[in-house]
């Protein structure tokens, strides 16, 4: 073994003793923020999902001539919510779990290590933190988009008020998102917003007629 490759791994065991990774609330919310772009994505997941379920639950009810209890269909739509939320999130851990642990697999093979030198590093704790973040980012933020939106139903008993609350908090919740997302990547707002939109209407187009609209 080289001097380097022998300094190189001194210096690996001497981070695994020596240093050890602060996590803080203030660090946890500080990197969410910079996130922003994966939990505006992860709302939108939550936001389509309790827009497609809600409104085909409502459109059902409706048609079948029975009466539509909003509180039934809200709890519908947020139970797929919640489901999309645990979904993102168990998804993302699942997945950069794999892709760091790779990662640091690599490393130690270019650094001629033995497998699993670098567990229980400094490296290897910004690893399990950025799975974490991910995690974090992907569930909560699809769960909230999911939340906000089935709010109306626990307030309004009518459900046809209900509907057009929902309606009117997910197209202005997608505007907003189409907005940040057009600027942060440095494209047309009217343009991303537009396609979003757009998505919005063809889902609620899908779930009145699937939900027997059609025939009404």
């Amino acid at each position: 073994m080289s001097f380097e490759i022998q300094s190189q791994t001194k210096y690996i065991y001497e981070i695994r003793v020596r240093l050890d990774m602060k996590i803080t609330l203030k660090q946890i919310i500080k990197d969410y923020i910079e996130l922003s772009r994966y939990v505006a994505l992860g709302s939108l997941d939550g936001i389509l999902t309790v827009l497609s379920i809600s409104l085909t639950a409502a459109v059902v009810g409706i048609t079948g001539g029975t009466t539509v209890n909003p509180l039934t269909v809200g709890l519908t739509g947020l139970s797929g919510g919640i489901a999309i939320a645990l979904s993102n999130g168990f998804g993302s851990y699942v997945g950069e779990q794999a892709e760091e642990g790779k990662v640091i697999r690599e490393l130690e093979n270019k650094m001629l290590l033995e497998e699993r030198t670098l567990d229980d590093t400094l490296i290897h704790q910004q690893a399990k933190y950025r799975v974490f973040m991910s995690m974090l980012t992907h569930g909560s933020a699809s769960f909230m988009g999911s939340f906000i939106p089935s709010i109306p139903f626990f307030i309004f008993s009518d459900i046809y008020t209900a509907l057009t609350a929902t309606l009117i908090v997910c197209f202005s919740m997608m505007i907003i998102l189409g907005c940040y997302l057009g600027r942060i990547s440095k494209e047309s707002m009217t343009k991303t917003t537009l396609k979003i939109i757009s998505v919005g209407v063809l889902i609620v187009i899908i779930s009145y007629l699937m939900g027997g609209g059609h025939g009404a």
